[in-house]
């Protein structure tokens, strides 16, 4: 007879490990997964300049470029454990969220406004129209239409601006046309988590990553027509979406509405007719809450994730130019990196042979900088996914457009000269394709189709304090590298004098548009600056100029083009994507991107381990603000909010 349970195991080992090594390894998952490195003091400070000896060893992750998505990736893995090394080729770290200064004033490059949970009475954005008289009679003539957190209170005033009250179709059209961005924003939202799932648990989303798809077949145009000129649903929508008809809209007042619901179109630069609805859908479903801004410069965000990386170990170093990854057995396994001023000394190839090479390993590398740097600059040619990429029948999506940038400093604080603190919105005229054909043939003939005009001063509140008496505004249009492209092997500041002149008419209609919808900064305009596409490519490092990653068109969602775009993996062991590529356009987008790169380098129980990780700290911060929760509610509602926010 057995006379103890310890009797019966020991004479029966084969059930003993059959019952207690699968519990014990469970065990052992759950006691992983649960425990995440203990926070570190973080000493905020800005990156060191690249040399050999601040590499750290045994590196983990090399992650290229510090843009929000580089620097987002970079900071979970060093939370979870990592050793990280953020090589960053720019003379400072962030990408779009750096800021710079000069003349003894500052301007931020590309973060203007994120979402918000906090309410607000003002608007977050405005946009501004010439005068147009082609409206229908007994409906409103404004050139101004502001958009407020909640979609309701924006449905009133853009409905309020443009539509005869008692036309209550319209106002329906409107309310389903924002339910189907809302609808775009779930899908994606759903593709977020398929990344993160394994394949086995893919079919939980897979219907609504699948009806995102389908948005993102058609275009803006067509979904606009068939919504608000022809009344569809979104099941209609999705069923049979009609093409819109060529030329402008004829009903003046559906023409507006088409237009002013175009709004977010700057955060995604694409014209209406090329431009697919699920980046619009997603764009402006993201302010639904409104906008904020940061406080103080958004330099400061890449500065604290990278000073986060420095205290785990691992480092940040700037003026740091990857010149390669090096690939061995078809692995990633380092990369080649030279001081960026000493290549940008060379006048030579003989000068460039001359450049010190370090080369630096690790387990895996993240290229942050752009699926197109990645395969026409990083990559060596005749690796076949390198074919693969420049082969058209495999690829069929380019990088985005760039931009043209116009920094003002004005003389008096923002409050003196009566500044606006919500984003201005200028579009030239209601039919914008139109106005982008127009413009596109000839730049200096025809004014930009859209110009955002920020004034970051009365965005920031410690401004006042750290610029008494400054102001500054920042004006952003379209702009084509192709514009640009003879004077690109011009050396920087000295490209000639005919693209100063080029430069100059572009400068001119921009101030000529904000001294007619901001006339209170005449006589305080101190210095401006004009940056082009040339500029992103110089300093951000941007493929061809292109600032928003892959160009929003529906080829990107299409299955030949799946392997390149809104994925952080790539065909190549230890090597990943992050920033804009690896999900969406934008400095939201791409930081989404860098959290999928994170999620990828660590793998599926990696990836456990992080999420457990952020849902525990926001079910610490509900416990917060409401300690009522118990820890089991407050950490099921932090799956709510994280799922849904």
């Amino acid at each position: 007879m057995i006379t103890t349970f310890t009797d019966y195991l020991l004479r029966n080992n084969i059930v003993a490990i059959a019952l207690f090594l699968p519990a014990l390894l469970i065990v052992a998952s759950l006691f992983y997964i649960t425990r995440w490195p203990s926070p570190r003091p973080v000493q905020s400070r800005r990156a060191d300049r690249f040399r050999a000896s601040k590499v750290p060893t045994h590196l983990d992750t090399i992650v290229i470029g510090s843009g929000s998505g580089g620097s987002a990736a970079a900071n979970l893995l060093a939370q979870s454990g990592q050793r990280v090394l953020v090589l960053e080729q720019h003379s400072v770290t962030g990408g779009c969220t750096h800021s710079f200064r000069e003349e003894g004033c500052e301007w931020d490059t590309g973060l203007h406004y994120v979402w918000t949970p906090f309410p607000s009475e003002a608007p977050y954005d405005e946009i501004v129209f010439p005068k147009d008289e082609f409206v229908q009679e007994g409906a409103p003539n404004e050139w101004s239409h502001k958009f407020f957190d909640g979609t309701s209170r924006t449905v009133d005033s853009v409905v309020g601006s443009i539509v005869d009250p008692a036309n209550k179709e319209l106002k329906k059209r409107v309310n389903t046309f924002l339910d189907i961005c809302l609808d775009v924003h779930y899908g994606f939202v759903a593709l977020g988590i398929s990344r993160l799932l394994p394949k086995w648990l893919q079919f939980l989303v897979r219907d609504k990553v699948e009806k995102l798809y389908k948005y993102a077949e058609l275009t803006v145009r067509d979904a606009q027509h068939a919504v608000l000129s022809l009344g569809y649903s979104a099941d209609d929508l999705i069923k049979n979406c009609p093409k819109a008809p060529e030329g402008d809209e004829v009903d003046p007042t559906i023409r507006r509405l088409k237009a002013v619901l175009t709004h977010p179109i700057g955060d995604y630069a694409v014209q209406p007719k090329e431009a697919t609805f699920a980046a619009h859908g997603v764009t402006a479903a993201h302010y639904f809450n409104g906008g904020a801004y940061t406080v103080g410069a958004t330099q400061n965000i890449s500065t604290r994730l990278t000073s986060m990386v420095r205290s785990f170990g691992g480092e940040a170093l700037i003026d740091a130019t990857v010149t390669g990854i090096i690939i061995e057995d078809g692995i990633a396994v380092g990369v080649r990196v030279s001081n960026t001023d000493e290549l940008e000394e060379c006048s030579s190839d003989e000068d460039l042979a001359k450049v010190p090479v370090l080369e630096i390993r690790a387990k895996n590398i993240v290229c942050a900088t752009s699926v197109y740097n990645l395969y026409n600059k990083f990559l060596p040619q005749d690796l076949p996914t390198v074919q693969k990429f420049h082969d058209p029948t495999q690829r069929t999506v380019r990088q985005s457009n760039g931009h043209v940038f116009l920094f003002c400093k004005l003389r008096g604080d923002a409050e003196e000269i009566g500044l606006p603190n919500h984003n201005l919105w200028y579009f030239n005229g209601y039919d914008l394709d139109s106005a982008f054909d127009k413009y596109f043939e000839n730049p200096t003939q025809h004014r930009p189709p859209t110009v955002y005009i920020g004034f970051p001063c009365s965005k920031d509140q410690a401004w006042k304090k750290r610029f008494p008496g400054i102001s500054n505004c920042i004006l952003i249009s379209d702009g084509l590298y192709e514009w640009f492209e003879k004077w690109a092997d011009k050396p920087v500041r000295n490209r000639g004098e005919d693209y100063l002149e080029f430069k100059d008419k572009l400068t001119r209609h921009l101030l000529d548009i904000l001294l007619e919808y901001v006339p209170q900064v005449k006589g305080r305009i101190e210095y401006y600056h004009l940056g082009t596409p040339l500029s992103e490519e110089t300093f951000l490092g941007s493929y061809r100029g292109g600032s928003y990653g892959t160009k929003c068109v529906p080829e990107m969602f299409a299955p030949i083009n799946r392997q390149w775009t809104t994925s952080p993996y790539t065909d190549i062991p230890g090597l990943y994507l992050a920033g804009s590529d690896a999900f969406l356009p934008s400095v939201t987008g791409a930081m989404y991107g860098g959290c999928l790169s994170a999620s990828a380098v660590l793998g599926k129980v990696g990836t456990l381990r992080l999420g457990h990780a952020i849902l525990s700290h926001l079910a610490k911060r509900l416990r917060d603000d409401n300690p009522k929760l118990s820890r089991v509610e407050a950490y099921i509602l932090a799956i709510k909010k994280f799922i849904g926010e």
